[in-house]
């Protein structure tokens, strides 16, 4: 049985993970996620599949991350196999702001998808040092990389790309600490997926996103599904050795495929 414990899990792609690695009754997925006030979709498919244990919790509260960190020690035994680290934010909204946001707002993404995350590797890394797998994961983004906003031209959400450029680095320095423990980790683009943060229903800035990433990529022609995403993320996730820790990639496993 391989445990999985993934943040973020109330909708979009932590929803995804949950629902893909939930029907293999082998199994035991651990969703982590803020508030059950938002969990409906989430409630409903535990109900259904006893292998989901729900855990609430504060990903920016080291001393709940360690309540969470301990009910899920409960269930396995004290180990889990891979984290992946999926919450975050992407803002007050998804449209084309400037450089120029309010500094607060770039503050609470660099805390929510930056800090937050640091302190989520912290609290469980004594569980994933007990793991079979030993693996964590980042979901981060195309934004968080220089060379995909240099060529598209993008210059907005920047506390947010600040953010996922940041624990990218995080994650090449957990991975050179922690490779004598046999933890491998990794930094993965999930693409450009149909979700609420990544999609929006104003067609003047679904087209000026679609202008954008087609600098890089002519053949783009919108986003793919959260179903898709997980399971091109989740190949990568599996093939994860030692020899490829600490980078990152998109969710086809290299570092130019971002569609």
């Amino acid at each position: 049985m391989v445990s999985w414990a993934i943040t973020g899990a109330t909708r979009g792609i932590g929803l995804g993970f949950v629902d893909n690695l939930s029907v293999n009754p082998k199994n035991q997925v651990f969703a982590i996620i803020r508030s059950r006030g938002t969990a409906g979709p989430l409630e409903e498919l535990a109900a259904k599949r006893k292998n989901i244990h729900i855990v609430v919790t504060d990903i920016s509260d080291p001393r709940k991350l360690d309540q969470a960190a301990a009910e899920i020690s409960k269930v396995t035994a004290g180990s889990l196999d891979v984290l992946i680290l999926n919450a975050g934010s992407a803002g007050p909204e998804t449209s084309a702001l400037p450089p120029t946001l309010p500094a607060k707002v770039d503050c609470t993404q660099i805390k929510t998808n930056l800090i937050s995350n640091i302190y989520v590797i912290n609290c469980f890394l004594d569980l994933v040092r007990n793991g079979k797998e030993k693996k964590i994961i980042f979901i981060s983004s195309q934004s968080g990389d220089v060379e995909f906003t240099r060529v598209t031209g993008l210059s907005t959400l920047l506390g947010y790309s600040i953010s996922k450029a940041g624990m990218n680095i995080v994650t090449t320095k957990f991975g050179a600490e922690l490779t004598q423990d046999g933890i491998k980790m990794l930094s993965l683009s999930p693409g450009w997926v149909n979700t609420d943060a990544a999609v929006t229903g104003d067609p003047a800035i679904r087209k000026f996103m679609l202008n954008a990433f087609r600098k890089l990529d002519p053949s783009v022609n919108g986003p793919i599904s959260v179903d898709e995403s997980v399971t091109h993320q989740l190949q990568v996730i599996q093939s994860l050795t030692e020899a490829n820790s600490g980078k990152f990639v998109t969710h086809h496993g290299n570092h130019d495929e971002w569609f």
